[in-house]
């Protein structure tokens, strides 16, 4: 019973720290500590009981944080619980066995084997960064700085550490020497570090050219089918630019969300199979046409190519008014990391039924890209991550890389109904402008639309679920833009937190198996 007790406790203190709906921030804090109770549950479990625990703390604790996806497809939330279930009893197996193998200073055996697996957890087609510890300290700036080196897992070594060393001096049997107390001071000295590191950063952040960019949030879901919801959606959108262009009129950029355009631009200006459609794409380009600040707009774009269905691609358009808006020949972005099950199921032919399922109403699933892009315009270099591809470090990085020097992120998390979600997703997209020190401005269907600076501070932020625009200056980095060490060389402390991890446990083995045969 205890062992359950320690099990809730875990689940409360993730959902908690991270962005939820009492909190909408989270309470941080205690992110340093979500692994305390499910380390001493399993130094209390036998190995008949370990399993269960592990399940029943990853299906409750992804249940309660990822609640909001019941509000698009509550079989989505289902597969995550049960994929957690699965996942946590073998993190909770894997956990015990090291507390069984290692008589003395398994606690830190089990610190690098938690930070592997959260790792491992972002990789592959269903891999989220969701949940992963080190993004319950995004309003700790001065700490998340570290990021810019180490990337959020290595600064997830920082956050983890506690509930570990914690743990090794709450537990009677851990052997604890003057190297233990060693080990913590030198996590002290890097916390604070880490302190000082970002302090200096922040402090000395200058830039000297900037662009302004107005972002708009329209709070509308463009989900909602049918042409008279896409006009309204569409006659929303301009009525917020005008304002935001009349009250700023020197306004270079302006950022319409994920989709903020349901219907084909590009299809349907040149196939005109539909007049009521291409008499709103028509009036749509001509206000684009009559504007002097470039349109970043997120389309369902079709190509036809000639099978049952056209081929859909989430994706960002980019206008030059007067260049390239009439006939529409749009520099175009489609998004590469699509959403599992959401956007993407490779299944299908040997799961029609589920896939039937999973469409929620649309005639088929996404494409996917092919290439990161990078636009230049009006003196900046920017990509365009769309929806959750800012969850995403090494996605985000290879944007860097290509050129880009500033995130303008289109997302649309208005299915989900709830400001946690969107909060979990902000708390991500900082730490890809801190990682690789650019700046990132936001525009969404219903929330987080903000601007971003390379610090990770949140610059201007509208509120959730309301119909309104911000603008914001956002610096031109370019020509002073220098890589930080991140985006030189990505997540190796990730990577090296796993070998590190399997490196030990084989030794440990083999020691293990000679001392048996002695």
């Amino acid at each position: 019973m205890k062992n359950k007790l320690l099990v809730l406790i875990a689940a409360i203190l993730f959902f908690i720290s991270n962005p939820n709906p009492i909190f909408h921030n989270g309470l941080g804090f205690l992110g340093f500590f979500i692994y305390l109770p499910i380390l001493l549950c399993v130094h209390r479990a036998n190995l008949k009981n370990i399993f269960i625990d592990g399940g029943l703390y990853g299906a409750l604790s992804y249940g309660i944080y990822a609640y909001w996806l019941f509000a698009y497809e509550p079989l989505g939330l289902l597969i995550v619980c049960v994929c957690y279930f699965f996942i946590m009893m073998a993190v909770f197996a894997g956990l015990k066995v090291i507390d069984v193998l290692f008589e003395k200073n398994g606690w830190i055996v089990q610190l690098f084997f938690i930070c592997g697996y959260e790792y491992l957890k972002t990789l592959g087609f269903f891999g989220m960064g969701y949940g992963v510890t080190a993004y319950t300290q995004w309003k700790f700036l001065q700490l998340i700085q570290i990021s810019q080196i180490v990337g959020v897992f290595g600064l997830n070594l920082i956050v983890i550490f506690p509930s570990a060393f914690l743990y090794c001096l709450m537990i009677k049997d851990c052997v604890r020497g003057k190297n233990t107390y060693i080990v913590g001071s030198i996590w002290c000295i890097l916390f604070l570090l880490s302190i000082f590191y970002g302090n200096q950063k922040i402090k000395h952040t200058h830039f000297d050219n900037y662009v302004k960019i107005a972002a708009i949030q329209n709070n509308e879901d463009p989900r909602k089918n049918g042409i008279s919801e896409y006009t309204k959606n569409v006659r929303q959108l301009i009525s917020l630019s005008d304002e935001a262009l009349e009250l700023n009129p020197d306004i270079d950029i302006i950022v319409w969300p994920e989709t903020a355009v349901t219907p084909s631009i590009i299809y349907q200006y040149y196939s005109r199979k539909d007049a009521r459609r291409f008499d709103l794409i028509s009036y749509l380009l001509k206000y684009i046409d009559s504007k002097d600040a470039v349109f970043v707009i997120g389309n369902s774009h079709e190509v036809d190519t000639k099978k049952a269905f056209r081929d859909r691609y989430n994706s960002a358009f980019v206008f030059e008014p007067k260049a390239n808006v009439i006939p529409p020949n749009p520099e175009i972005y489609s998004k590469i990391h699509l959403v599992p099950f959401s956007e993407d199921f490779p299944m299908k032919k040997y799961f029609p039924t589920l896939y039937e399922k999973f469409l929620n109403g649309e005639p088929q699933m996404w494409e996917k890209g092919t290439k990161y892009k990078v636009f230049t315009k009006k003196g900046l270099s920017f990509s365009t991550p769309i929806c959750f591809e800012d969850t995403f470090s090494e996605g985000c990085r290879q944007m860097v890389l290509n050129g880009s020097r500033c995130f303008l992120n289109l997302s649309n998390d208005s299915w989900s109904k709830s400001i946690a979600c969107q909060k979990q997703h902000l708390a991500m997209a900082v730490f890809r402008s801190v990682e690789n020190r650019v700046p990132s401005v936001r525009s969404t269907s219903s929330g987080q639309t903000c601007v971003i600076d390379v610090n990770g501070k949140i610059i201007v932020e509208i509120p959730a679920f309301c119909c309104l625009y911000t603008s914001a200056l956002v610096p031109i980095i370019d020509s002073c833009y220098k890589a930080t060490l991140f985006t030189k060389f990505g997540d190796i402390a990730g990577i090296f937190e796993v070998l590190l991890t399997v490196v030990i446990l084989i030794i440990q083995l083999i020691r293990t198996i000679i001392k048996k045969n002695e």
